[in-house]
């Protein structure tokens, strides 16, 4: 399991910088750098759940990977010890990024 720090806080699942759903993918199967990635599951807190977060708080988490090129991607798997997932307050995936990324070729 991979540590994982989220700034994303418009995503339901972040509660105190932490996620909540158990599990993320990162997309990005093209990306050559971090702005090219995003957190596919990422969804929306919208203004009817503003301060309601779905799940349990959790640091550490399962991470799966589109992004090839970065060296922490091990069979779609995160390999990396602790990541951050930026975005703000994100209103869609698009808008987030893989802050740990890093291009191994």
């Amino acid at each position: 399991m991979t540590y994982l720090d989220c700034s994303v806080t418009g995503c339901v699942y972040n509660k105190e910088h932490c996620c909540c759903k158990g599990d993320i993918h990162v997309e990005g199967s093209k990306a050559e750098q971090s702005s090219q990635t995003c957190c596919g599951s990422f969804k929306e807190r919208g203004s009817s759940s503003s301060s309601n977060t779905v799940g349990t708080k959790s640091k550490e988490i399962d991470v799966t990977c589109e992004a090839c090129n970065c060296e922490f991607n091990k069979d779609k798997k995160c390999s990396a010890e602790h990541i951050g997932i930026a975005g703000g307050n994100a209103c869609t995936c698009g808008e987030t990024e893989c802050a740990s990324f890093c291009n191994c070729c």
